[in-house]
């Protein structure tokens, strides 16, 4: 916008002021006002001048008129350059501003001020947040007068967000009035520190729900991997109130469950949910849907979700997705051929997609080109390899027979080998029967994860396999009389809507009798034919 060169009065500066849209207009009409001296002589001039600095993210030269120019500030002002520092990422500087509001007594902090500078708290560090947030809330108890209901939100979220639940429903008694926003925090709270049940019973307990109710205590089931009572939430609230339209939060959360799962039925008709309900799909959203189809086992539609997204809405996250997705489905080639895409645009690889990359070369058997992209990750990206990195590559080199390689990368590690490096190095020598390598690698592991029972039955299996039937006698005897358990394996099955888990050994499904006499009349079966085969 270019500004007249024509001196303009007061009141036509200031119109002009008003619709300045970047920061370099607001410094071509502050120059005008420096010219002509209004700003020292026009009260309205300074005041103006500084929401226009706020209000186009530049708080320096704000505080800089605030400082020279503003004789008697008022809570509004201040209001204006504690917001500004908060989004100018500034919690400490906010909570000065606060401090010298206090100090100089000639202001009283409003209904405003205390929700600004409670959103400060939050965003300062655990610790910190605790301290400055209780002295925050003794202020406002000395300053008096009535808190809002946005006040009584602020700091009911300031407390339950720490997890501090007690002070978090004092702070909710203490209104007047029933406050969902409130209630909805102190649901989150609760479900943060999994205290899930009295989330539910907080949530159970309110006369008036909101979307943000609903997706508070969805988000805490699906926070605390109760997948399936997230799922049953969304059903009851998509019964009780069709017109409910859910954000992006909780649509979030159901696809992760839907995910871990593996409900792909369901996801699909989230999918549709959305459609039909003209949500907005952003980045956050695709990334969630490309997730979900790639973890219930449908990656072509992940892919097809990724290519109707513009290259320019695609950041680092959503590139892990589909990179990570395809490399969990085998395709290596693709996964690869994504990887050279990213980077071809400009995209930072991060140590996450790094470790997708590495496990799609090794579960393809790609040695070579495992160990140029962990050389790549090292030399040209500097990252420090992590432990994960590592067991990607002890676990390529052990698969493919190169356990001497895989020794030595392990004895360079910069830090101790944990028990998956472990256990996978002795699966690896299980398979390719070098018991002196496995040997070692089992008294690592017991030095690790003693009382873990898989890994003793690995050992167990790799000496029995060698022919050393005494020794792996031994580990049986000794896991059974200290009672050692093994992982039980679990599955998810989807029928007609509802998942089913099962849990090898179980017998509590309510179906279980006609289960176990299905699976019997099937190897009965099967036993019969195979017999007839082989007459």
């Amino acid at each position: 916008m270019a500004i007249p060169s024509v001196s303009l009065q007061p009141p036509s500066d200031l119109l002009l002021l008003q619709l300045c849209n970047n920061i370099h207009e607001v410094r071509q009409l502050h120059a005008k006002f420096l010219v002509s001296g209004l700003i020292n002589h026009h009260p309205v001039v300074p005041r103006r001048l500084i929401q226009a600095y706020v209000a186009t993210s530049h708080v320096e030269p704000a505080i800089s008129i605030f400082k020279t120019s503003i004789h008697s500030p008022d809570a509004f002002l201040y209001n204006t350059i504690i917001r500004g520092l908060i989004n100018d990422s500034s919690p400490d500087r906010a909570i000065l501003f606060y401090k010298k509001l206090l100090l100089e007594g000639t202001v009283i902090p409003d209904n405003f001020t205390h929700t600004f500078v409670l959103k400060a708290c939050s965003h300062l560090q655990e610790d910190e947040a605790v301290s400055v947030g209780r002295q925050v809330h003794c202020w406002m108890i000395k300053v008096g007068g009535e808190l809002g209901s946005y006040v009584h939100s602020s700091l009911t979220h300031l407390y339950a967000s720490l997890g501090f639940m007690d002070e978090a429903e004092r702070v909710l008694r203490e209104s007047f009035e029933e406050n969902v926003d409130a209630v909805n925090a102190i649901i989150s709270g609760y479900c943060r520190c999994g205290r899930v049940d009295e989330g539910r019973a907080k949530f159970e307990g309110m006369t008036d729900r909101n979307v943000a109710s609903w997706s508070a205590m969805i988000t805490g089931y699906t926070r605390n991997e109760m997948d399936l009572e997230a799922l049953s939430l969304f059903q009851d609230m998509s019964m009780s109130d069709p017109e409910l339209i859910p954000n992006e939060s909780m649509v979030v959360s159901l696809l992760t469950a839907c995910g871990r799962l593996g409900a792909l039925p369901q996801g699909r008709w989230i999918h549709k949910y959305i459609e039909r309900a003209g949500m907005k799909i952003s980045t956050n959203l695709s990334t969630a849907l490309i997730d979900m189809y790639a973890k219930c086992g449908n990656i072509q539609c992940s892919y097809e979700i990724f290519q109707n997204i513009a290259s320019r809405d695609r950041d680092i996250v959503l590139w892990g997705a589909i990179i990570s997705g395809l490399a969990k489905h085998g395709q290596a080639a693709k996964c690869l051929e994504l990887f050279d895409e990213m980077v071809g645009h400009g995209i930072k690889p991060n140590g996450v997609i790094f470790t997708a990359v590495l496990s799609a070369c090794n579960h393809s058997g790609l040695i070579g080109k495992g160990q140029e992209c962990f050389d790549q990750m090292v030399k040209v990206f500097r990252i420090v390899p992590s432990i994960e990195h590592y067991g990607c590559m002890v676990d390529m080199l052990a698969r493919a027979g190169r356990l001497a390689e895989a020794e030595e990368l392990i004895a360079s590690m910069p830090e101790k080998a944990n028990s998956v490096i472990w256990g996978a190095f002795l699966s690896s020598c299980r398979k390719h029967n070098d018991v002196r390598r496995g040997s070692w690698a089992f008294q690592q592991l017991m030095e690790v994860e003693p009382l873990s029972g898989d890994r003793w039955k690995l050992g167990q299996l790799m000496l029995g396999n060698a022919g050393r039937k005494m020794e792996a006698t031994k580990i049986r005897r000794f896991m059974h009389e200290t009672e050692i358990e093994t992982t039980v394996g679990c599955s998810f099955i989807e029928v007609d809507g509802v998942v089913h888990e099962f849990v090898a050994g179980d017998i509590m499904h309510k179906k279980a009798e006609e289960i176990y006499r299905m699976c019997r009349s099937i190897h009965r079966t099967m036993r019969k034919s195979f017999m007839n085969m082989t007459s």
